[in-house]
């Protein structure tokens, strides 16, 4: 059983007028231990998640110091308010500069401490909040808990100890994936590999109350070993290091981060503790002033802004239940994701073969998930029993939306949404995922356009993890709000964008120069090798091979459009020249789909060149990247100034999880701010292009993305376009 002492203190209470005018404070309270040992429970308090802001790391500072000087305490522990531990630094301070202690001596000062220290862990200890824990002594989680070092993913790396700490406490090979792939690891597997020493079952008081008992326990110990500053992590064979080198940088091609990680961690198996936190500083500074680090940074925060919508203040409505029609890739994609968070799905195609194939489809994924041990049978079967199949109508009568997924034809989708029209019940949210069709057609022919909207998935849906919703000229506050938490609840990043041509995604990167390029002079692989080297997984001509050049080619024939002795991807089309489907496209594949140079290809290529009086051109990567990419950063400007984006992140968002454009980039609006709006637009004049009104007006008013000048501009024209929310 365990008391709280009358000696019970806060910041608030104590003389500690510089701790409170900074941000966050640290709660300092006396507990005594079921065997009568007086404890010390200090408490990180900074809602929501308890950020190591200026006041919670003075807090540590200045409590630890009372502590100590407390001859009545005999140990301490350290948790956090709110249900969770620390999820890591504040970084809005890394724009508006960092007052109080820094970390790394608060956290030494916990490690000093000649008194035990237990942290007590409930909910996420993450980046900093990691490192505070392995200050301490020990560490007891609950089995809700996680620990996770993920700067990896704001393009630094740990900065507080982190590469010094953990391979002393875990080993190297485990500290490296840990570090590299910034994927945090639950209770029980953080006690296996040794990050947690103990995991308490119960709630946080349970937690708070067997980490105090704990402490107890080691009072009079010799803990001096427990103090991770004082050994030096077991160094591995050289070839160790070589091998998770050339690993992460394949995993994470183009970042710096994870190199920089693995050398602080080399460091940390030779020499002493400050050896290696010399190293830990060196790096993370060059890191921390680099664009990498400031382009992930940025989408780190424009992650969370996007589904933000000015001015909406209607609530959601329920979403329990989906209709999907088209049992396709796609609704079948779009099934998964809705089942797999609870939603009950009915899953309707007309064409029973096409229903049982899909069905089979969704089965066969689910099945690989469970021989990949990423989910168990049990959880699939309880997935599965949420999807019921059916080929009719009326089964859709009371979902809560409705989402039409079948291949881009306006008519088929006009008949779609005519039967939405009589069988859905009153406010369910009709949707459809079209990729680039006008929502305001399909929503003409029901009776209540202010339910209709767009729900633009990208292929694979139970995969790519973008979603852009798609604003109608009548779509209601309602409906904006319920799709929204509809992509939140199927754990999509979520954008609204406007009605036109494309929306934002398959728009701005629509008119990306590599066909001109291919035309003007320069082969598949001199176009790819460029995007690639710029951090594309795959460049523009590979991945056409991959979607397949019979799409794109099928319907220019059909259209009457096609022009094969003069259009490169209209001969490739004619020659029946389809990608990875069959083999041969730009490139050749051979049967595990490994790509080499085509000398028939590259002959065709050639020919069309002579044809048209091209000739083979020689120019530089970043030449080939400008007239790759500066006209997809033109057509974003376009798509703001027309109204069609709220705000330039969003425009990013769309390109890095619908294009896969390098994150460490930050999106073409933010590689534009890395290069300068003045030389973007002078870029773009040479390259013969008409530069968008809104660049110009940028550059004459010298306004950067984020002047309030230029946001009141981008907000006036999306009100502008749009009906008041």
């Amino acid at each position: 059983k365990f008391t709280s002492s009358s000696h019970r203190t806060s910041l608030a209470s104590q003389p500690l007028a510089e701790t409170m005018a900074l941000k966050g404070a640290v709660r300092y309270e006396k507990r005594t231990s079921s065997n009568g040992t007086c404890i010390a429970l200090l408490t990180m308090d900074n809602a929501p998640v308890n950020a190591l802001s200026s006041g919670v790391r003075a807090g540590l500072e200045e409590r630890m110091k009372e502590v100590l000087a407390d001859d009545a305490v005999k140990a301490v522990v350290i948790t956090g308010a709110h249900g969770t531990f620390c999820a890591g630094a504040d970084i809005s301070e890394f724009a508006t500069g960092i007052h109080g202690p820094p970390l790394p001596m608060v956290i030494a000062s916990i490690e000093a401490s000649t008194k035990p220290v237990v942290a007590a862990i409930d909910g996420v200890s993450l980046g900093g909040g990691c490192e505070v824990a392995l200050g301490c002594h020990f560490r007891v989680a609950s089995t809700r808990s996680m620990a996770g070092l993920p700067e990896v993913n704001l393009g630094i790396l740990p900065g507080a100890g982190g590469t010094q700490r953990m391979p002393r406490l875990i080993g190297v090979e485990p500290s490296i994936d840990f570090m590299c792939t910034g994927a945090p690891l639950p209770a029980a597997r953080a006690a296996q590999v040794g990050i947690f020493d103990t995991i308490a079952e119960g709630d946080n008081a349970a937690v708070v109350n067997a980490a105090i008992d704990f402490a107890a326990s080691k009072v009079g110990t010799d803990f001096g070993a427990r103090r991770l500053c004082s050994i030096t992590a077991k160094a591995p064979a050289k070839e160790v290091f070589d091998k998770k080198r050339k690993q992460y940088d394949t995993l994470r091609k183009g970042e710096n981060a994870p190199q920089a990680i693995i050398t602080c961690i080399e460091a940390s198996t030779h020499g002493s503790f400050d050896d290696g936190m010399t190293v830990e500083v060196k790096e993370f500074s060059k890191l921390f002033r680099d664009d990498q680090s400031k382009a992930m940074q940025y989408m780190f925060f424009a992650e969370r802004q996007c589904s933000k919508i000015p001015g909406l203040t209607a609530k959601p409505g329920p979403l329990d239940s989906v209709g999907i029609v088209g049992a396709g890739l796609m609704g079948g994609g779009i099934a998964m994701c809705c089942a797999e968070v609870g939603m009950k799905v009915t899953l309707l195609d007309v064409d029973p073969s096409n229903l049982d194939r899909g069905m089979k489809v969704i089965q066969k994924n689910y099945a690989r998930s469970v021989e990949r041990k990423s989910k168990t049978q049990a959880q699939v079967d309880k997935i599965m029993s949420l999807i019921t199949p059916s080929t009719t109508y009326d089964s859709l009568s009371q979902c809560d939306i409705v989402v039409e997924a079948v291949f881009e034809n306006m008519d088929l989708k006009k008949k779609i949404f005519a039967s939405f029209d009589k069988v859905c019940k009153p406010g369910c949210i009709l949707a459809s995922n079209t990729s680039r069709l006008n929502i305001d057609e399909v929503a003409s022919v029901t009776s209540r356009p202010q339910d209709v909207i767009g729900c633009h998935f990208f292929s694979p849906a139970n995969v790519m993890r973008l979603l852009e919703n798609v604003r109608g000229s009548k779509t209601s506050p309602s409906t904006i709000a319920t799709a929204m938490a509809f992509g939140v609840k199927i754990k999509k990043v979520t954008c609204l964008v406007g009605n036109c041509d494309g929306f934002i995604a398959n728009r701005v990167m629509g008119v990306s120069g590599g066909p001109a390029l291919l035309q003007g002079g320069l082969m598949p692989h001199q176009i790819d090798g460029a995007a690639e080297a710029y951090g594309m997984k795959m460049g523009p001509m590979r991945m056409n091979d991959l979607v397949g050049l019979d799409l794109f080619g099928r319907e220019r024939a059909s259209s009457g459009a096609a022009k094969p002795e003069e259009v490169v991807f209209d001969a490739m089309f004619a020659t029946q020249r389809f990608g990875q489907k069959n083999g041969k496209g730009f490139y050749k594949y051979d049967e595990k789909l490994r790509c080499t140079r085509d000398p028939e290809a590259e002959a065709m290529i050639e020919k069309i060149w002579k044809m048209i009086g091209a000739t083979p051109q020689s120019l530089s990567e970043e030449e080939i990247v400008d007239k790759l990419y500066l006209p997809v950063v033109n057509e974003g400007f376009k798509s703001l100034e027309e109204g069609m984006a709220i705000r330039p992140s969003d425009i990013d968002i769309c390109c890095v999880f619908g294009y896969n454009w390098p994150r460490y980039r930050g999106g073409p609006m933010q590689w534009a701010t890395a290069v300068g709006l003045p030389t973007v637009l002078e870029k773009i004049q040479k390259l013969g292009m008409e530069p968008s009104a809104l660049l110009k007006e940028c550059v004459a008013q010298n306004w950067k993305l984020n002047s309030k000048d230029f946001v009141k501009r981008i907000d006036q024209a999306w009100n502008g376009r749009w009906s008041k929310l």
